[in-house]
């Protein structure tokens, strides 16, 4: 039995992990439109920098999460960041944040983040990366994946969807499968809308040292919704001397700056930056920009609908649209359950 998985996020990750580890009789196909792996779990490198700029950690009190993370995985490079995340206002009133909050982990990679995509990644999962799996075909006996040019991609026997909903939609309606099943599935998916954010990290030949590692806009009244010191994750994410903030902008904010470029951005949010720390700041040794136009999802899929053609049609979907939050675990937690359900569809554990 071969699975044809589409997106090389965290859910497709942790699916093929799962697989891997409890089968042998499952080939497995993974299709990525971008150049790596971890989706939004990403991580950039930049003159002497790592940061993230995308997810920023992953926070689970779940003993058996906490253990597979700590224990399973190779946990060499793992961290908890020290510090804490505090709150702030529209109008800059900064206070310590929830103490139960601050309580959990706060975990990511000495590397990166994107560090956890590549620990889930099997030794023998086959990989095509920047394919953009435009629809798919199911005849009697097989799943056909093609690109926009209607060349085919890769033969399957069921297929596993994790994009964010209104991409995953786009490929539904553009495949073939019978009428009634595609209606059902893209209607299941229609609640899950998404936010966009604008992400823009600044690098500074100062260092800083406040008592919080981040700051999360706690009212939803400014035009960011994030910053956090980079730098405070470990000493080796900036070079000597330097410091690493990376703020994340609100929804309506990053509508309004979507497109705008570097310089536009520099001249709105620097200043924006230096009145909600309250200090002195230099210009920018750089400053990098990331659009995720699928950031956040507003809402759920209808799972229960969504999993009603898996074993008749070979159809599966994971990712945050079943969760309705954009959180690394639940990503994760997705990608073990529709794999244990895709074991039982299709083979028997060894």
């Amino acid at each position: 039995m071969k699975l044809l998985i589409v997106g090389a996020g965290i859910s497709g990750l942790a699916t093929a992990y799962t697989i891997a580890k409890h089968t042998s009789h499952i080939a497995m196909h993974c299709i990525e439109k971008s150049r790596g792996v971890g989706g939004r779990a990403a991580t950039r490198r930049r003159d002497g920098a790592v940061f993230d700029h995308g997810a920023q950690f992953f926070r689970t009190n779940d003993p058996l999460q906490l253990d597979f993370f700590r224990e399973q995985l190779d946990a060499h490079q793992l961290i908890d960041i020290a510090k804490p995340v505090w709150t702030f206002t529209h109008d800059n009133m900064i206070a310590v944040g929830d103490p139960a909050q601050n309580t959990a982990p706060k975990l990511v990679y000495r590397s990166g983040i994107n560090h956890l995509g590549k620990l889930l990644m099997p030794d023998n999962l086959q990989t095509s990366f920047q394919t953009r799996v435009h629809s798919f075909v199911r005849d009697h006996n097989n799943i056909h994946c093609f690109d926009g040019d209607q060349q085919e991609i890769a033969v399957g026997d069921a297929i596993l969807l994790t994009p964010p909903a209104p991409q995953t939609i786009d490929i539904l309606r553009a495949s073939q499968l019978d009428a009634d099943v595609q209606q059902h599935l893209i209607n299941a998916l229609e609640p899950a809308t998404y936010r966009p954010c604008v992400s823009l990290t600044f690098a500074f030949a100062q260092q800083f040292d406040f008592p919080f590692y981040a700051l999360v806009n706690s009212d939803r009244q400014h035009d960011i919704s994030w910053l956090a010191f980079e730098h405070d994750k470990d000493a080796s994410r900036a070079p000597a001397q330097q410091s690493l903030i990376t703020i994340q902008l609100a929804p309506n904010a990053s509508r309004v700056y979507w497109d705008a470029d570097i310089p536009t951005v520099t001249a709105t949010f620097l200043p924006a930056i230096r009145s909600l720390l309250d200090c002195t700041l230099s210009s920018p040794l750089w400053v990098d920009r990331q659009g995720w136009r699928y950031a956040l999802p507003d809402g759920k899929a209808d799972t229960h609908q969504l999993q009603m053609y898996e074993r008749s049609h070979g159809v599966y979907f994971a990712g945050d649209a079943l969760s309705g939050l954009g959180r690394v675990h639940l990503a994760l937690q997705s990608g073990f359950d529709v794999a244990q359900r895709i074991i039982a569809n299709h083979t028997s554990l060894e």
